[in-house]
């Protein structure tokens, strides 16, 4: 209790085994962030003890490096990436000095880590994601960093949803396109909705460079290319009933164009890639591979929203997702 409660008191000293406790604490809790789906239940709970570790952590730092008698300005190098390594082994290594004293700290930088405390703790409703294939193209490309928030109600159609992966556990983003009661067929690479055809309306071919992403993997073309020159793929602008209005793409025709007709059951979902020939989705079984149908139980949120790319792709900046 001792430890909990001098963290929230800048103005005393904290000794060397107190300083390694609290990075010792902040470690388990990143350590943890990795291995967990972000927005799952377990996710948001690790966020939230993340941040109690993050606060312990900075009240402890303040302290111990004034037991060092160094100034409060150090703090921030425990910011940064390599050199907060550092930094932190000098703390934990080196002695308290004989003269050191409780003394004033700034209330300005103790309002900052509050405010770094509270975006961290505000991770129990959204969390970042990088795509590493084309799966989702053009809507989501690779190497873009999406944003997605925590699911609140059942998807709508249309919508793009963060999951986990029923068998691998492994997170997949893809489109909704039949809910729960819905009947679904491909057929000749269109969708087939309760019978109605989901319609398509032509659009202009969409193009990107035939290079590796930084993730290893090659787009996939209409037609055979030299690495380098430009990768085609024939573009239609589908419509969902009462739902959005979005880019599919295709590169002629492929076992997964014609399916039969699914009976989507209570608390599950039928979802596909916008890139069509290109995406394990509910058109493959878990056997083969695929997602199958998807329940909902394991929808962790929608995506919301293209950051960045990180390959430096031509308009990916604080993108919506349609």
């Amino acid at each position: 209790m001792s430890f909990l409660r001098t963290a929230f008191d800048w103005r005393g000293l904290t000794g060397r085994a107190g300083f390694v406790l609290a990075a010792a604490l902040v470690v388990l809790m990143l350590i943890a962030q990795g291995r967990l789906s972000p927005l799952s239940p377990a996710g948001a709970a690790v966020a939230l003890a993340g941040a109690m570790a993050t606060l312990l952590f900075w009240g402890h730092a303040r302290r111990r490096l004034r037991a060092m008698g160094w100034s409060g300005w150090w703090m921030w190098g425990l910011a940064v990436p390599l050199v907060s390594l550092a930094l932190v082994a000098v703390m934990a290594l080196r002695r308290t000095r004989p003269d050191a004293a409780p003394g004033p700290f700034s209330k300005a930088g103790r309002a900052l880590v509050w405010v770094m405390v509270a975006l961290i703790a505000s991770r129990v409703a959204w969390a970042p994601y990088i795509i590493p294939t084309g799966s989702m193209s053009p809507t989501l490309q690779p190497g873009d960093y999406v944003l997605a928030t925590r699911s609140l109600s059942s998807p709508g159609r249309g919508s793009v949803v963060v999951f986990r992966h029923p068998v691998t556990g492994q997170d997949f983003l893809k489109r909704v396109i039949g809910l729960p009661g819905d009947r679904v067929q491909m057929r000749d690479g269109q969708v087939i909705l309760n019978g109605t055809p989901v319609p398509q309306v032509p659009a202009p071919d969409w193009t990107e460079p035939n290079r590796p992403t930084a993730f290893g993997t090659r787009p996939r073309c209409l037609t055979p290319t030299a690495p380098g020159t430009p990768c085609i793929k024939q573009a239609a602008r589908e419509t969902l009933p009462g739902g959005p209005t979005y880019t599919v793409l295709n590169i002629g025709t492929h076992r997964t164009d014609n399916t039969v007709e699914l009976h989507i059951p209570e608390g599950h979902l039928f979802v596909l890639g916008d890139n069509r020939d290109n995406s394990l989705d509910s058109r493959v079984t878990q056997g083969l591979g695929g997602v199958g149908l998807v329940p909902l139980t394991h929808v962790a949120g929608r995506v919301r929203l293209v950051l960045y790319s990180q390959e430096g792709r031509e308009g990916r900046l604080l993108r919506t997702v349609e």
